[in-house]
């Protein structure tokens, strides 16, 4: 087994993973499953707005990993460019659910 293929692997389950939390806390308002929210959910004022904003950015890293995995698999040689972009595209949107995620918060 290649290289590629083992990052391929890789980025394409944490891509899956990221996809089945993000519907589970987008659809079905799991947001026990979001860090650190279990030990203050009474501070979340709108958990409905709350789920959907983590949720939603969870599905759109999922699809942007799966696409990366799926880039890599198919160009190998651009992995040099993917693999940072994979990486400032997981910073931003971070930063951006931390950001906007405190509107939620008491």
């Amino acid at each position: 087994m290649g290289k590629t293929q083992i990052i391929f692997m890789v980025l394409g389950t944490i891509g899956c993973i990221l996809l089945i939390l993000g519907y589970l806390i987008r659809f079905r308002k799991q947001i026990q499953l979001v860090a650190g929210v279990y030990k203050n959910e009474d501070k979340i004022n709108d958990k409905k707005g709350f789920a959907s904003l983590v949720g939603g950015n969870m599905l759109i890293l999922g699809l942007i990993f799966c696409a990366g995995a799926l880039g890599i698999y198919i160009y190998p040689g651009y992995k040099e460019l993917i693999e940072p972009v994979l990486l400032l595209s997981l910073l931003v949107v971070g930063i951006l659910t931390y950001s906007k995620s405190k509107k939620y918060i008491m």
